[in-house]
């Protein structure tokens, strides 16, 4: 005993020499939080004081673009780089709007000048980018029209602030890539109008004064996309003029202000755990390009961005595109998102280099070579550190905790891939009703998807059927006028393994508690050597109930004479769906309200959308499993179809300490704990539980321990 005990102890004292303490006690499933400090920045004034000595005073460009990098994209002229493609579309862009008429002050809706600030702000940054690569003085002048007509609007509707933030950008990129062209007068117009229309408004933002806003974006907490957008908007523009005299005090204090949100909803929004940001992908999208504008202006003109970006579960939301895309990289849609966009975005050029993870940048250079461009491509691109393609990363992702998982055989795109989401309802932040939602893409084609967001001003809109549960892929039970979800209701991963038989479990029963649910559990498992999805529901009502079971699909729907199974034609391709358990039938349903639910009047028409339905009544305790297999040329089934199992028999028994999922515990399992705990990058446990051997739902370096001991003794 004392031989044994000594050896704890020594292991202990091993241990606690390599281990930082931070990881003495980490709650799994909780995101940290740093808002209490701020890296290393000290204040705006700091800033100003590290850019003025980095580059001098008045030197122009700084704001992520320098002399030095537009002479180096012009080596790239007419040579066959990707670079040189995107300087082709560049030039192209630019020599389309010479023509165009100036953006004019308009606000269709009576609220937003929104996309004329997006528009000016790509035609300013386009046009100033030709005169500094082309040197053609026409893209200087057609630039400056569009800085002078913007300039002389009345205001940039402070009162949608988001417009103010997207034209500020416009203003700050126009001020410092034109600043040797401009003369004294052009560049006092376009300083002024920054200070008076944008710095000084954000000033009312930051200070909470009396103001006409549609949102508070910077009272509001825990906020949304426009903490990133407006502060990292706001300190490009403060960045572009603070070190001019009449403009450095107000630049010193806004960029304060607009760091220190910044870096605290960084923290906040991108979870710690996966990487998921809740708002959805499209949102990530505007939001982390923000984000990647701001780090970047910072560094190129600071020489650091103090740390604003350096979070793990910002280089963790790289693997949340990259997961919740299906292998041709189109989305696995949620919330306020649009249906199956390319996530081939111009920020993961960004991400990829902040973090030195250059694979996360090649998803973009595949989708330039596709036929995308956006401006920001120039600023970010780096062709000699990106592969030509991503590496290949493990097929399952998720775990216990986590908001959404999703799984897939291959990479390649003749592969299936399928994905649940959970998470939070919280529709204030763009969030649907559509807990336990699934998709399916086989060879290239979505056979089961989400429908995209809503118009934001249509009246009742928290209860139009793209908004409700009944819009999603998911269960109604008891429908009424009532929202078809819970509010608020969080519903996590309970359970998760990878593997030829790879599976997520989320109890969801807080979702539909008020439809007087005792228990609903959902799970989606893949069989990958047999190219199978199963969506199973484990449901148990208070009472007798109604019970529907919707999947959402642009695909042809033909349902078998008997209602057990259905195929669902897509194109070319076509998958035969089958219900595995005792309990229901198939119809084919056009995607529009239950008779049972509010009137919305002018939603979005669906008419080119069916769903594939279940529709139980009078149940109370039922089991719905459904199959999904992708038919070969010449087959009405498939040659295979899985047996029913509970759920419960899917999860396989805890080998303690087999924290890697193998089936076996050995000196790989307290390899992979210890370099968890010491944070290793891209180090990720299969089954955290199997390590928790001090039974506290915590892992420390009590549990190490007692693993080691584990190893050595039995």
């Amino acid at each position: 005993m004392q031989k044994h005990l000594l050896s704890i102890l020594l292991v202990l004292a091993m241990v606690i020499c390599i281990i930082p303490h931070t990881v003495f006690a980490e709650n799994i499933g909780s995101d940290s939080c740093q808002a209490e400090n701020y890296g290393e920045f000290i204040n705006g004034e700091q800033v100003i004081t590290d850019m003025i000595e980095k580059n001098g005073l008045y030197a122009h460009p700084r704001i992520i673009m320098s002399e030095s990098k537009f002479s180096e994209l012009k080596t790239h002229i007419g040579d066959d780089s990707v670079t040189a493609c995107l300087i082709d579309k560049l030039r192209n862009e630019a020599d389309r709007t010479i023509d165009m008429p100036v953006c004019q002050y308009e606000i269709p809706d009576g609220i937003r000048l929104l996309e004329t600030s997006k528009r000016i702000q790509r035609r300013v940054a386009a046009l100033a980018l030709a005169y500094n690569i082309f040197g053609d003085e026409k893209y200087a002048r057609r630039c400056y029209a569009e800085l002078e007509a913007a300039g002389n609007f009345k205001d940039w509707n402070p009162r949608h602030f988001l417009d103010t933030a997207e034209m500020s950008t416009a203003f700050a990129l126009g001020y410092d890539w034109l600043y040797n062209w401009m003369n004294d007068d052009q560049r006092t117009f376009v300083r002024s109008n920054i200070i008076e229309k944008g710095l000084t408004q954000v000033m009312e933002d930051f200070e909470d004064k009396p103001r006409t806003r549609t949102y508070r974006w910077y009272q509001d907490q825990p906020g949304d996309n426009w903490k990133l957008v407006c502060s990292g908007s706001m300190s490009m523009a403060a960045l572009a003029v603070g070190d001019e005299a009449d403009a450095r005090n107000i630049a010193s204090e806004v960029l304060t202000f607009a760091y220190k949100e910044a870096y605290s909803f960084v923290r906040r929004a991108y979870s710690e755990k996966d990487g998921t940001y809740s708002e959805g992908l499209g949102y990530w999208d505007y939001a982390t390009y923000y984000l990647g504008l701001h780090s970047s202006a910072l560094t190129s003109t600071a020489g650091t961005d103090y740390g604003l970006a350096d979070f793990e579960g910002l280089r963790k939301s790289a693997d949340f595109i990259r997961y919740m895309s299906s292998n041709t990289s189109k989305s696995f849609s949620f919330g306020d998102d649009r249906e199956s966009q390319d996530t081939g975005w111009s920020v993961l050029l960004w991400l990829g280099d902040y973090f030195k993870s250059y694979d996360i940048s090649a998803a973009r250079i595949k989708s330039i070579k596709n036929g995308s461009f956006l401006y920001f491509d120039l600023l970010w691109i780096d062709e000699d550190k990106i592969p030509d393609s991503a590496k290949e990363s493990p097929a399952d992702w998720g775990e216990v905790g986590a908001s959404n998982a999703s799984f897939r055989n291959t990479w390649d795109e003749s592969g299936i891939v399928a994905a649940l989401h959970v998470g939070e309802n919280n529709y204030k932040y763009h969030g649907h009703y559509d807990l336990g939602s699934f998709y399916i893409e086989s060879n290239g084609a979505r056979f089961f998807t989400d429908l995209g967001n809503e118009n934001y001003e249509l009246p009742n809109r928290q209860y139009s059927y793209r908004i409700r549960a009944e819009g999603h892929n998911t269960l109604v039970i008891n429908p009424s006028k009532e929202l078809d979800q819970q509010e608020g209701a969080e519903c996590l991963i309970t359970s998760f393994g990878g593997g030829n038989e790879a599976y997520a479990v989320s109890d969801l029963t807080a979702a539909y508690e008020p439809s007087d649910a005792e228990s609903v559990v959902r799970g989606l498992k893949m069989i990958k050597d047999k190219k199978c999805v199963i969506i199973q529901d484990e449901i148990s009502l208070k009472a007798p109930g109604e019970i529907y079971w919707f999947a959402h699909t642009k695909g042809q729907i033909n349902v078998a004479d008997d209602g057990r199974s259905a195929i669902v034609t897509v194109d070319s391709e076509r998958m035969w769906i089958g219900i595995i358990s005792d309990a229901g039938r198939f119809t084919a349903m056009n995607a529009e309200p239950l008779p049972t639910s509010p009137v919305v009047p002018n939603q979005t028409d669906n008419s080119n959308y069916r769903k594939l339905a279940v529709h139980l009544t009078n149940t109370q305790d039922t089991t719905i499993s459904v199959a999904c297999i992708p038919l070969k040329q010449s087959e009405t089934q498939p040659s295979w179809i899985p047996s029913f199992e509970n759920i419960s028999e899917w999860i396989p028994k805890t080998k303690e300490g087999d924290v890697n999922n193998d089936g076996k515990f050995n000196i790989s399992d307290v390899v992979l704990l210890q370099k968890w705990l010491l944070t290793v990058p891209d180090t990720h446990l299969s089954n955290w539980k199997a390590a928790d051997l001090c039974d506290d739902n915590r892992l420390d370096v009590f549990d190490l321990c007692l693993m080691r001991r584990k190893l050595i003794y039995g």
